[in-house]
């Protein structure tokens, strides 16, 4: 009974897990005058910036719609990198928010 038991809430824990995950979509906004080389997020729990989110490069006033698949956080950490200018960072970032809206970045 008790291995019975154990497996359930094993189980349960499992699915609550994969059931609060999520995709978040937001549109970034380039407004930073210089073209954004990279940009690099991850959540804010953690210390690894994760892959370069971008495909190319997004010029000055362009804009690129970005998507975090199967996320179960909200707080996320952004660095960019623009022409000209030191990278940028920014944390705690409540992407949920900003789900469906414009993350402007100046």
């Amino acid at each position: 009974m008790r291995k019975t038991m154990l497996a359930a809430a094993a189980a349960l824990v499992m699915f609550s897990s994969a059931a609060s995950a999520r995709d978040v979509s937001f549109s970034v906004v380039n407004k930073t005058g210089s073209t954004m080389k990279k940009l690099y997020g991850g959540p804010s729990s953690t210390n690894n910036w994760g892959d370069n989110i971008l495909q190319g490069s997004i010029p000055s006033g362009s804009t690129l719609e970005v998507t975090i698949s199967g996320t179960s956080t909200c707080k996320y950490d952004f660095r960019y990198e623009v022409d000209g200018s030191e990278p940028l960072e920014e944390y705690g970032i409540d992407i949920c928010a900003i789900d469906g809206e414009e993350f402007v970045i100046e």
